[in-house]
């Protein structure tokens, strides 16, 4: 098919409805926005520790590469237990999927859906990833371990969140280089398009965890030896590498106004493209830019005359950057008007190249505008690159902040190129503005929280009054009431009773303080009996965790708020493999498996146990002991009476743990012990019994 024909049909308008991220310098999309709007770089040097142990002796013994980047804090952070994961199988999980769960958890609860009303739902989950430094760094070691194997495989990155979300749709990874998560959201969009499924999480992940990866980027000359992407700049010398990931939910247009959804902006079009050998392997085709920019231009039923800011691939290449201003020029900026030319700019200026997440970055970079209806400052750019005629062009590099920057009609871009000449462009469009507009700034309202430990209790209070600082009345506390009721209510609950933002904050300092009903002072006068409802269903909420009361007393208006913060992940440490010992590249000595306690030890304690209930508690002290060994020293959510695979226990794992219970007792018992007695009081219950009769 000519490029001229691509993109005949117009795309059914999606919706993005949640987000979420962990880029440099910003660990959700509110605190990413004020980096852009602030022109802040979050560009640094490798954190301590990061590169300490290279795996090659060539950058052992020189010391070599370029040690600026974009870099996360904290990777080897992870809430496990929040998952249902145990630490030994954490610990060999790639962080790359760690995060992705957490993104992906922070993304749905940011669209204001319970992750329970999503389970068996055809939902899908599209996931751009080119990197797999983890895999490496655990297989060098030598320290192997099962849960290795689902850990490390990078197919796992998007099934992984199918399995986890209980996600019936399509669960796919797709690898096109540096375009990756852009390409993933196109597959998203397609999937969509077939009715293959009726919702997606799109996200995008990389890390940089190995020195070596940066030294090879750098000999092949795509590196900035002072660690900046100058893009359009004319010090433009390559680009400096990022990391991190991000995630969005994506929903048809009409379903997410029908949902009742807050929309960030809606999705016109998208479409891909290849170089197709029409310049060098890893030169970027001018040609296949505009083709693909012409095909999602059509696909989204827009002329570029409409386009009114391209988001840019943007590295700050001395080849790739006149490559791409003259395609953008071409189709794009000439034609427009020439007092109105096209405005650009670069998020890799801000955070770096994020490779395979560089796309999810750019978007959302592009969706908050349009959310905002402002344009940020693309950083570094002093002098034009020689080779960029921008005013020939009609192009426009953005420099400084730019207030009410978008009409109902304008457009934006969002281009993203991969290694090998995978092309992706996305049109993306202003949300319409509700047909009606919400006044109910007061009136009597609840706020529902709640978290799986009272720390986790506590800090969602915390982070709600910090996100109340210079927030002044807008959003309304009912539309934030509606908002936290329509998510997920765990076991610890408080409840704030209000009819104002004071009375909201000084109920959720008290919440802060250790209170779990938070009311007025003056809501307890008789004056204010007539608000006893209120407080009687606050009550209700706090017992229960049903917030269907709460939300029956929300005024019928209210409306999702977006970027409320999200859940306060308790993490703890899990580290990265390390080469110890020996030269740099040789693996360590696999750990050794704990020992089995001596089956005399057992088989003495039973025998000086004499009651029925003692003998119980005996043997299930056993289970609970080797469940948690084999799950490497913690097991969550260990109820005795819920079975082994509602705990999110697997087979393997089961097996492995039928192996030490025989061990140490000195029982045989078969594999279908375990799919007869199913849960820890039941199989406490068999293993008693066999014990019985081999010692009485």
């Amino acid at each position: 098919m000519a490029a001229d024909n691509l993109g005949v049909d117009h795309m059914t308008p999606v919706a993005i409805i949640g987000m979420s991220c962990r880029f440099p310098g910003a660990e959700n999309p509110d605190r990413f926005w004020r980096n852009l709007i602030t022109g802040t770089s979050s560009v640094g040097v490798v954190p301590d520790g990061r590169w300490a142990d290279p795996l090659t002796s060539s950058l052992a013994a020189t010391g070599a590469s370029i040690r600026f980047g974009g870099f996360v804090d904290d990777v080897e952070l992870f809430d496990a237990d929040f998952f249902g994961i145990s630490r030994r199988e954490a610990q060999h999980m790639d962080p790359q999927q760690r995060i992705l769960l957490e993104l992906a958890w922070e993304s749905i609860e940011d669209a204001a859906v319970r992750a329970e009303d999503v389970r068996g739902a055809r939902w899908g989950v599209f996931i751009g990833a080119c990197a797999d430094d983890f895999r490496f760094r655990y297989l060098i070691t030598g320290n192997l371990d099962r849960f290795g194997h689902t850990g490390t495989n990078r197919c796992m990155l998007a099934n992984r969140l199918s399995h986890h979300f209980g996600l019936r749709g399509p669960s796919e990874v797709i690898d096109s280089g540096q375009s990756s998560s852009l390409t993933a959201l196109h597959r998203a969009l397609s999937s969509l398009r077939l009715g293959e499924c009726e919702a997606a999480v799109v996200g995008g992940i990389n890390l940089n965890l190995l020195q070596e990866v940066n030294e090879q980027v750098r000999l092949w000359g795509g590196l900035s030896p002072d660690g900046r992407c100058y893009t359009f700049d004319d010090r433009a010398n390559g680009y400096v590498r990022g990391e991190g990931g991000g995630c969005v939910v994506l929903k048809p247009f009409d379903a997410a106004v029908r949902d009742g959804d807050h929309i960030y902006c809606v999705i016109r079009g998208s479409a891909t493209t290849n170089d197709g050998g029409r310049s060098g392997l890893g030169v970027p085709s001018q040609e296949a830019q505009c083709d693909v920019m012409k095909a999602a231009q059509a696909v989204a039923g827009v002329s570029a005359a409409d386009v009114a800011y391209i988001e840019l691939h943007g590295t700050g290449t001395p080849v790739g950057d006149p490559i791409e201003a003259g395609a953008v020029g071409e189709i794009v900026g000439l034609a427009r008007p020439y007092e109105h030319p096209v405005r650009v700019g670069s998020v890799k200026t801000n955070i770096g190249h994020l490779e395979s997440a560089a796309g999810i970055a750019g978007l959302l970079k592009a969706c908050l505008m349009l959310h905002y209806g402002q344009v940020p400052p693309s950083l570094n750019f002093v002098n034009r690159n020689p080779g960029i005629a921008l005013d020939e062009l009609n192009i426009r590099l953005v420099t400084e902040v730019e207030e009410g920057a978008f009409t109902p009609q304008d457009v934006v871009g969002v281009s993203s190129f991969g290694m090998g000449g995978t092309n992706v462009h996305v049109i993306l469009g202003p949300s319409p503005k509700p047909a009606e507009e919400n006044d109910a700034v007061y009136g009597d309202t609840i706020w529902c929280l709640s978290g799986r430990s009272r720390e986790a209790l506590r800090e969602t209070a915390q982070v709600l009054l910090r996100y109340l600082v210079g927030l002044g009345t807008s959003p309304s506390i009912t539309d934030v009431a509606w908002t936290l009721s329509n998510r997920t209510q765990w076991a610890h609950r408080a409840a704030v009773v209000g009819s104002d933002w004071p009375e909201i904050r000084h109920g959720l300092e008290k919440v802060v303080c250790g209170n779990d009903l938070a009311v007025p002072d003056g809501w307890l006068t008789e004056a204010a009996l007539e608000r006893g409802r209120f407080m009687q269903v606050a009550s209700e909420y706090i017992r229960t965790g049903d917030a269907a009361g709460v939300m029956k007393l929300i005024v019928k208006n209210s409306r999702k708020v977006s970027l409320l913060p999200t859940y306060p992940f308790q993490r703890d440490v899990f580290d990265i493999p390390r080469v110890t010992g020996g030269p740099p590249g040789a693996a360590s000595t696999p750990q050794a498996s704990p020992q089995d306690p001596p089956i005399a030890s057992f088989t003495e304690q039973w025998l000086n146990t004499y009651a029925d209930a003692d003998r119980i508690w005996t043997v299930r002290t056993l289970l609970e002991r080797e469940l948690t060994v084999v799950l490497g020293g913690s097991a969550p959510d260990l109820d005795h009476e819920l079975s082994f695979t509602d705990i999110g226990i697997d087979s393997m794992t089961l097996l492995e743990f039928l192996d030490r219970i025989n061990n140490v007792t000195g029982i045989d018992l078969p594999e279908t012990v375990l799919f007869d007695h199913p849960t820890i009081s039941e199989l406490a219950e068999c293993v008693k019994k066999e014990m019985e009769l081999k010692h009485g």
